[in-house]
């Protein structure tokens, strides 16, 4: 029989108590500090991701991934949330936006369920960009509305910014324009608040483009050089490219193609560096745009170039602008045909991809075309359907294309009360982008970012007068004084000009004189202004001084012959002078000319009606010419013959085979002007003779026009 003590077996259960509650409070510790290790192992995963996003998408998503079945294995909600969250930003950064709404959507209840405010307003945010990028308005709105009223709730101030410029984005998009600058007006002043430079650029650029879209340049202009200071001081180097990209296309919507190509060959190495193929082929329409207007043959290879790497890169967005851009190309070689086919390609494109704004330009083209082949009756179908769509969106510049457009066609049909309406329309609407205001604030802003780093204090009445290099001469200081002396008596000429009368005998005639565009159009101005400045800043003063005085000469003769019914030879030849010299500058020197008033004549003694003769001369220089880059030639001639004053021009282009046809304005000018020779001659069977000029093989080596003018005889 086997003894057991009992105080013995008291004290061996005690033991084994003991340490049995001591192994299983040890396994329970050990656990807890390997669940611990895991969630830290969570964040660092996430951490190392967000590092290489930028450049390595792929690996971040499959580090992403691991964090989120790491958390799923762990029920750490909090990395689960992240790392949901930070995947769908990660297919944001490679535009992958269909595929990154998900990973918001799943995110979204898991920071419910946590109380996370700042997470589930960030969530509805992204939400709100990705279907903005979609195009998926309706549902844009809804879900920034939502994060804008969490963050705001919560005091998240940088979700506001985001949330409700995203909402000022969608009233944009809707032509709301008075909402959305109110919106973006609200998050740039949060911005601001926080000191978020990036929020402010952002805003900033949003705003610059809508100012550009409604014809307000002065403060696009402002708006994109301020986005870019700010993203200077953050080192934001493909956003500083866009900005520079937007600023050549709003010196393209000016016509002003020598000032736009410098910001856009800025831009494209850039875009180059960071391997963006869209902002790529984006960058190299523009240089073609630029180069084609500018009669360069290189802009067609271009286009060919841009369209076979869209194709291959299957970017559907970029095909639009290349076809379109290849027929406005063939159009400005007057292959009409091959235009009208791109051109027709394209609206099947831009309707496919839902681009209303777009379609109104190719509409504005293929209405350009039908009136170049005289179908008046498609030309107005299709000039009507574009114009509904700029007025529909808003798009200022658009509309005062149409507005002209219209313009002609209704002339062209007789109709001259709506022809009258339209083009009266086309004068307020250039007013409103192209006035003397407008064009002083341009210059004053290239002149204040383009030379920021050496500029002093500036006067509030007359922004660049005073800012003026440490080291600049006596001589260059009062160059710049005169030339902004200039632009004041520029306003005052612009104001004459737009209240200009003709008085004329016959009511048909003073319809006619109505319709009539000033010979000095804005965009003339606007480019001689800027043309005149390049020569200042690149200190060649003497070039400056002659030009300067050539362009002030020529504003006064403008403005004291516009109400003057007839003028001295003299006056006459003196004005075409001044106004071949300024188309030098501006046309870059590829061409002299020579005027010659026959010995016969006495020019003090012959008065003229005034310009009459000045639409055929810039014809000859901006078609007859279109083909030449050097070594043009245009030939004036003033002649009697049988005592009948005679005025000729001949250029050594291609012919009028060979030309396009003549763009909007002067279009109209020339028909006009023909029409006012009528009724000064009395002749309605007058005509304005026009052919080419070949040489002894019969090939066109030229163009002449050549027509009477009537002519008053003092002694």
């Amino acid at each position: 029989m086997i003894k057991i003590n009992l105080k013995s077996l008291l004290l061996f259960f005690f033991l084994v108590q003991v340490f049995s509650g001591y192994s299983q409070n040890t396994a329970i510790d050990s656990l807890q500090i390997y669940v611990k290790k895991d969630t830290i192992r969570v964040n660092l995963l996430n951490t190392a991701a967000a590092k290489i996003v930028k450049t390595d998408v792929e690996k971040a998503m499959q580090l992403y991934s691991e964090s989120e079945s790491l958390s799923n294995a762990l029920h750490f909600k909090k990395g689960k949330a992240n790392s949901l969250f930070l995947s769908g930003r990660a297919l944001m950064s490679k535009a992958d936006y269909s595929n990154a709404i998900p990973y918001f959507q799943n995110a979204l209840p898991v920071f419910q369920e946590l109380k996370n405010r700042e997470g589930v307003a960030d969530c509805y945010l992204n939400l709100g960009r990705s279907y903005f990028n979609l195009g998926d308005i309706p549902n844009a709105f809804e879900q920034s509305e939502r994060a804008a009223a969490i963050s705001e709730e919560a005091g998240k101030l940088k979700i506001l910014s985001g949330s409700l410029m995203i909402m000022g984005m969608v009233h944009n998009n809707k032509g709301e324009y008075g909402k959305s600058l109110e919106l973006y007006k609200r998050a740039l002043g949060i911005d601001e608040k926080l000191g978020n430079k990036k929020g402010m650029s952002a805003v900033l650029l949003n705003m610059a483009n809508q100012y550009k879209q409604q014809g307000d340049y002065t403060r696009a202009l402002e708006s994109y050089n301020q986005s870019i200071e700010l993203k200077k001081q953050y080192g934001d180097e493909f956003g500083i490219a866009a900005n520079l990209n937007n600023i050549g296309t709003l010196y393209q919507d000016m016509e002003n193609y020598s000032a736009s190509l410098p910001y856009f060959k800025q831009a494209l190495p850039i875009y180059e560096k960071f391997n963006q193929t869209k902002d790529v082929l984006g960058c190299m329409a523009n240089i073609g745009l630029s180069l084609m207007y500018q009669n360069n043959p290189q802009a067609l290879p271009i286009f060919k170039k841009g369209l076979r790497l869209s194709e291959q890169y299957n970017d559907a967005g970029s095909r639009v602008i290349f076809t379109t851009n290849i027929a406005a190309c063939y159009f400005s070689y007057n292959d009409l045909d091959k235009a009208l086919y791109y051109y027709q390609k394209s609206v099947k494109l831009q309707q496919e991809l839902g681009e209303q704004q777009e379609l109104s330009n190719s509409y504005l083209n293929i209405g350009r075309i039908y009136y170049a082949k005289k179908d008046y009756e498609k030309a107005l179908e299709v000039t009507k359907k574009g114009s509904e769509i700029a007025k529909r969106f808003k798009i200022v510049k658009y509309q005062m294309d149409f507005s002209s457009l219209l313009s002609q066609i209704y002339y062209s049909i007789k109709e001259y009360k709506l022809a009258y309406e339209s083009g009266q329309e086309h004068k307020s609407l250039s007013d409103s982008i192209y006035g003397k205001e407008n064009i002083d604030k341009l210059s004053q802003i290239k002149y204040k970012y383009a030379y920021k780093d050496t500029l002093n204090t500036a006067n509030k009445n007359v922004h660049f007068l005073k800012k003026t290099v440490k080291n600049i001469d006596a001589q260059r200081k009062w160059l710049i004084i005169g030339f902004v002396a200039l632009l004041i008596i520029l306003g005052f000429v612009t104001a004459l000009l737009k209240i200009r009368k003709v008085k004329m005998q016959n009511q048909q005639l003073q319809l006619e004189q109505k319709l009539l565009i000033t010979q000095m159009n804005p965009h003339f101005i606007f480019n001689s202004i800027s043309n005149i400045q390049q020569l200042i800043y690149e200190e060649k003063d003497d070039d400056a001084i002659n030009y300067l005085s050539k362009f002030s000469t020529l504003t006064r003769q403008i403005l004291e012959n516009s109400n003057e019914n007839y003028i001295s030879l003299t006056e006459e030849v003196q004005m075409i002078s001044n106004y071949l010299s300024i188309q030098q500058l501006l046309y870059s020197n590829k061409f002299n000319f020579t005027i010659t008033v026959a010995d016969a004549i006495d020019p003090e003694t012959i008065f003229l009606p005034p310009m009459l003769t000045q639409p055929f001369i810039e014809n000859a220089i901006k078609h007859g010419l279109s083909g030449k880059s050097a070594n043009g030639e245009i030939d004036i001639r003033f002649y009697l013959n049988q005592e009948k004053l005679y005025f000729e021009v001949l250029d050594n282009g291609k012919g009028f085979e060979a030309k396009k046809p003549a763009g909007n304005h002067k279009s109209l000018a020339m028909t006009i002007t023909k029409e006012r020779l009528v009724n000064y001659t009395k002749n309605q069977n007058f005509v304005v003779q026009s052919d080419n000029i070949t040489d002894t093989d019969q090939k066109v080596v030229g163009a002449r026009v050549i027509f009477e003018i009537p002519y008053i005889y003092e002694n």
